[in-house]
């Protein structure tokens, strides 16, 4: 899951959901999350498939779950800025 998360650039769509969940550390339904970083639902839920297939989120009845914890997300921040 660490590469996996390395290689996903900050700036994308899926980094942003990603965080999203991270940080909300509850269950969300892909329209929820589209609401809430006024995102196109279409685009939530084909950015969610790419995320689950490379571990990076899991899905329940509830809703999908972040699979890094935000320890995760902040280091991998850190070190792109620490890098640059």
């Amino acid at each position: 899951m660490e590469s996996e998360l390395n290689e996903l650039d900050p700036k994308t769509t899926a980094f942003k959901i990603l965080c999203y969940l991270t940080f909300k550390d509850t269950p969300l339904k892909p329209q929820n999350i589209a609401r809430g970083l006024n995102i196109n639902s279409s685009t939530v839920r084909a950015r969610l498939a790419e995320l689950k297939k490379k571990g990076l989120v899991t899905s329940t009845n509830e809703g999908y779950r972040s699979a890094p914890t935000s320890y995760d997300i902040l280091m991998k921040l850190f070190r792109g800025r620490s890098t640059g």
